[in-house]
């Protein structure tokens, strides 16, 4: 969009957009962005045997071992530069292969940074990811859920993001204060991994697909032993629309075991003036260093076998330590003042600063 509003053209979004929200200050050139990205998916598909070179950059996702969409390889620029989010720190072969033809690769993180540099492939550029300051911002407090204390939680249902964790601690934290709710954004087309949950061992089971492209979480807190009105499940929920829901909550609570950016749920919530509690591991440290936000800084092992998940770098926030910081919310007034002025710092991270910024970096 910031690359629209400079007068930007030619931008293709590869592999077209899917259940997308248009605000109403998206440029109308972004229609015909995503009607070419549909072409160029549709391209890629039926030309298998087919490459497509450009000459002005372009954007690679860099994920796991290199990974990107499916046919990036039959896709090239010059210059190519890989925007990274990576989660796991061990790279194949073929993984490093990919890397190497890459002219320049961007983090979002300071720790996706320290570990492109280990790889020594191409320059690395540190460009943080941002929040939309237009939408995310200290509101007052909503109507919703009157006399509730509301804990937030937002991330999709996966091992990495530590549902299991929030689930145990808001089992403790609800035995002391009966009116706790906890507010669940934790939707996924994809069904969880129920292996490595149980291998941690604060839950034995699962989410189910509920066969209209999402989880029944509702029956899983239940079947965990939450009562029904101890808990809010949101639907799929348009980004524009969280910050409705935000402004109704006391805490948000982030024990991700790993984040290959900076966490951008946890930015939004923190932009709204919600007190924040976030795991000091991977790149959500660099929020506690930028943000002063409230840290959970016993992290131990992650109770998973390497030979079934590399999990190295990755961090266990201890249970105990998650109950009392939500406790320390509950009972100290000041919270809700530095969480303020954590929301004042984020707006120097408004996606159209940051954009620009990359941009800078891509035009170098």
């Amino acid at each position: 969009m910031q690359y629209l509003r400079q007068g930007g053209q030619n931008l293709i979004l590869a592999g077209g957009a899917r259940n997308l929200v248009m605000g109403a200050d998206m440029p109308n050139t972004l229609g015909a962005a995503t009607d070419l990205g549909n072409r160029l998916a549709d391209f890629l598909a039926n030309n298998p045997a087919e490459t497509l070179a450009f000459n002005h950059p372009a954007l690679f996702a860099v994920g796991n071992d290199g990974r990107g969409f499916a046919g990036q390889d039959r896709v090239w620029s010059k210059p190519a530069i890989g925007c990274a989010a990576i989660e796991h720190d061990q790279f194949s072969t073929h993984g490093r292969d990919i890397l190497r033809r890459y002219d320049q690769l961007i983090a979002i993180s300071c720790w996706n940074e320290q570990l492109l540099r280990g790889l020594t492939m191409a320059p690395v550029t540190l460009c943080w990811q941002g929040v939309d300051s237009q939408c995310f911002y200290p509101q007052p407090r909503g109507t919703g859920w009157p006399g509730r204390f509301v804990i937030f939680s937002g991330g999709k249902f996966e091992f990495r993001k530590a549902q299991d964790l929030v689930l145990a601690a808001f089992k403790r934290f609800r035995s002391m204060h009966p009116e706790a709710l906890l507010v669940c954004a934790w939707q996924t087309p994809y069904a969880p991994d129920v292996a490595t949950f149980t291998l941690a061992g604060h839950c034995e089971t699962v989410p189910q697909p509920d066969g209209q492209g999402g989880l029944k979480i509702a029956d899983w807190l239940q079947h965990e032993g939450l009562p029904r009105d101890s808990f809010t499940v949101l639907p799929y929920t348009p980004n524009q629309h969280m910050p409705e829901i935000l402004a109704n909550c006391d805490v948000a609570l982030f024990p991700n075991r790993c984040e290959g950016g900076t966490n951008l749920v946890a930015m939004e919530a923190m932009a709204c003036g919600v007190p924040s509690i976030i795991a000091a591991n991977t790149g959500q440290l660099d929020l506690i260093d930028l943000f002063s936000c409230q840290p959970l800084r016993q992290q131990g092992a992650v109770k998973v076998s390497d030979d079934y998940l590399n999990v190295q770098g990755w961090g266990e926030s201890n249970l105990e330590e998650i109950v009392a910081a939500l406790e320390v919310v509950y009972t100290d007034s000041s919270a809700r003042a530095a969480a303020m002025a954590a929301a004042t710092r984020l707006r120097d991270f408004d996606w159209r600063i940051v954009s620009d910024r990359l941009l800078h970096t891509i035009a170098r």
